[in-house]
């Protein structure tokens, strides 16, 4: 799946519209429940979206980076913030308010496709998490969240078609796994020849050969 975009002509337009702000690596954007009275586009860096159970336990839906847009649903449905948000590297966002937006929307079709575009593929990796917690064991969740990410290759995140530079621990958090039980997956998954393990890294040796295991029954 190719990763959808905001393309130049509409970034200049949300720079223009909104706040820019530059957060630390480590730092909270903001966390869930918090007011979600606004969306941000991500200039520059890399961000992470995730939720606490009430044991402490953190799960990751996804790592976000340029040309991208986050927060988007809040202050469209007036709800409080679904996920928290953190910077992973410095990152450089730009902050929106509808106000500033719906203008814009009516002036430039290239903008508001841009932003379905970016939602369409926001509902899209919601369903593929849903589906991977209810219907998959530990090796085909693993299996299908490789070939997920790798899928639509992200030069900002170090994704290609055949690397993933997620570690153990990475993989846990968007696979709601324990790491141990990530460990064991990945060195069976090994075993079968369908990857190689690397330092905070996964290389997909056979695409075809792991696509047909994470399918099959």
């Amino acid at each position: 799946m190719k990763t959808a975009l905001i393309n130049d002509t509409s970034a200049r337009l949300l720079e223009n519209a909104g706040s820019i702000h530059t957060f630390a690596p480590g730092q909270t954007i903001y966390f869930e429940q918090d007011a979600g009275n606004t969306f941000f586009y991500i200039k520059k860096g890399r961000v992470r979206a995730y939720s606490i159970d009430e044991n402490g336990r953190e799960f990751t839906y996804e790592v976000i980076g340029p040309g991208r847009l986050f927060g988007t649903t809040d202050p469209f449905l007036e709800t409080a913030r679904s996920t928290s948000i953190d910077a992973v590297t410095e990152a450089v966002v730009v902050e929106l308010s509808l106000a500033n937006i719906l203008p814009l929307l009516k002036e430039s079709t290239d903008l508001a496709i841009d932003i379905i575009n970016l939602l369409s593929r926001s509902v899209d990796a919601l369903a593929k998490h849903i589906r991977r917690l209810t219907l998959m064991d530990a090796k085909k969740r693993i299996a299908d969240f490789l070939l997920d990410i790798s899928g639509a290759p992200d030069p900002s995140l170090g994704t290609t078609l055949h690397s993933i530079p997620y570690s153990h621990q990475d993989i846990a958090d968007c696979c709601a796994l324990q790491r141990v039980t990530v460990t064991r997956a990945l060195h069976e998954l090994e075993h079968l020849d369908l990857i190689r393990l690397s330092y905070r890294k996964v290389i997909i040796k056979d695409r075809a050969a792991l696509e047909r295991y994470a399918r099959s029954v």
